[in-house]
This record gives C-alpha cells, structure tokens and sequence, in this order.
C-alpha cells in the first residue's frame, strides 16, 4: 500500500473514494482535522488534514505503476485544489503506507497558503463528483492538458496584486484558444478562442472589457490604459470577476461535472475589490 498526507483539504466528508487507473483511492480524514481547519482557513497555515491511500501498490510494483500512481494523486489534488481555490497537495508518506518517502521530489507541488477565495460546492460529496475519474474525467484532464492550466489556476491564487491575477488569467486563457486551434485547425485570436469555447461549451461569451484589459496589462503593464481607459479599480475587479467564473464553467464543463455542482457563480466583485491591492489603478 502507498499513502500520502494531503494538505489543506477541508469538507465534511469523513472518507471518499476515487476509482484510479490502479485501483481504489481511498481518502480519510487526520485524527486532528479538527484543530486544523480554522488556523488554515484563517491564519494561512498548512495541515496534513487527508490521508489518501492506494492499496494496490507495493514495493514489487514496477516504475511505470509508480510513476501512474503519482501523476494520478497529483491530478486528483489539482482538481480539488480549483474545487476549494486552496492549494491541495501531497506533503509525505502517510503514516501506515509501505513504501515511504524521504523528501517528495520536484513532480509534486509544494504546500503553499492560499486564503480568502470561494470555494464551488459540491452536492453530493467527493465520491460522487470523483465517480467517474478513471473512465472520463482524468482522461478529458489528460487530452486537453487541463494540468498544465490548473497549475496556472492555483499559481494565480498566490498572488500579490489584481494585476498579477489577470496576468495568470491571461496564460490560462490562451491556452483555451490553443485547444480550440487544436480542435478547429486553424488560427484564432484570444477572443475568437473564448468565442469558440463558449460556443462548444454554452457559455456566455465575456464582454469586448476582457479583451481591452488583456491588451492593457500585455501592452502597458495597467489594467486601464489606452483600450480600456479611465477605469477605477471597482471597474477592473469586475472584468477579473467575469473572467474567473467563465473559467470556472470552463473547467466544469469540460470536465463534465457541472451537473455535480450547486453552481452559482462563486467570484464576487468584493472578492478582489477589498481582498487584493492593485499597482496601476485606484
């Protein structure tokens, strides 16, 4: 068996279930969850708060299984962590597991605070929005290279400034437009991209404002330049707000877990507006 500790998952479901390439991940609560949640909700800490285990992996297993098994945790964890907009990971070698870890390497990402973003709630809990990983979920993951852009996801939750946010939306965006060049064959600019996934996916397009801030940020390094000119901060919040829950069903979408979801859109213009400074407008 192989486990993991994982950091800074919080949900009221005790235990879950994941159906992996390998076999059954099985996903347990730490004994002291309890006294974690509020300092990593609060105060930016990072709890071992999960376990998870696969007992069909040992030490007569060969590199290519654990190889499987790594990327596999890493993927789940990325989903979870856009779930929670927290940075969900593993951190070691859980307690019982067979096969332990001295350090884990440069494949997993490394537990890092994020606090104050809103998380999607799930309806009917993890083992349910999880139901059909093996078969359609992390093979959707995998073809559209979704990991690279949940890395951009959670990278741009670390940030600074609204400017630094709309940068990373940015990146995540342009890789949308690369897997709509993919799919159509042929070259698009960013908003014929958005135009297209919308379109493949129902969802509203965002307004010419996404477009003009992008050009801004790229061109000018501000939010509100020469494009989109004479913006307040409230203004440009609302632009990274729209942004934020086109992505959200984006990723849903595409994933095909939107009906697992008690979905309204999460981002609040006061998300940004009182939660993040901006260096380029007031």
């Amino acid at each position: 068996m192989i486990g993991f500790m994982i950091t800074n998952l919080i949900t009221d479901d005790n235990e879950f279930l994941v159906n992996g390439k390998l076999g059954q991940w099985v996903f347990s609560k730490s004994p002291n969850y309890d006294d974690m949640v509020s300092p990593i909700l609060t105060k930016g800490a990072c709890g071992n708060t999960f376990s998870a285990e696969l007992a069909t992996l040992s030490h007569k297993s060969t590199d290519a299984e654990f190889s499987t098994c790594c990327d596999e945790i890493i993927d789940i964890c990325l989903l979870l962590s856009f779930i929670q907009a927290r940075c969900i990971t593993p951190s070691g070698s859980s307690r019982f597991s067979d096969i332990s870890f001295i350090q884990l390497g440069d494949d997993f990402i490394p537990a890092r605070s994020i606090v104050g973003f809103p998380e999607i709630e799930v309806k009917t809990g993890f083992t349910n929005l999880f139901l059909d990983w093996k078969s359609s979920i992390h093979p959707t993951l995998n073809n559209k290279k979704l990991r690279l852009f949940l890395s951009h996801y959670l990278s741009g939750l670390t940030c600074f400034t609204l400017e630094d946010i709309f940068l990373s939306l940015g990146v995540q965006m342009d890789l949308i437009k690369q897997e709509e060049i993919k799919i159509k064959g042929q070259n698009m600019t960013y908003q014929d991209g958005m135009k297209s996934a919308s379109a493949r996916y129902g969802i509203i397009p965002l307004s010419p404002a996404y477009t003009k801030m992008r050009n801004d940020i790229v061109h000018e390094g501000v939010l509100s330049g020469k494009n989109f000119k004479n913006k307040s901060k409230e203004d440009c919040s609302k632009v990274i707000i729209d942004t934020l829950n086109w992505i959200d069903q984006y990723i849903l979408a595409a994933l095909n877990i939107s009906q697992k979801i008690t979905y309204s859109e999460r981002w609040k213009t006061r998300n940004m507006l009182h939660g993040l400074p901006s260096i380029s407008v007031r």
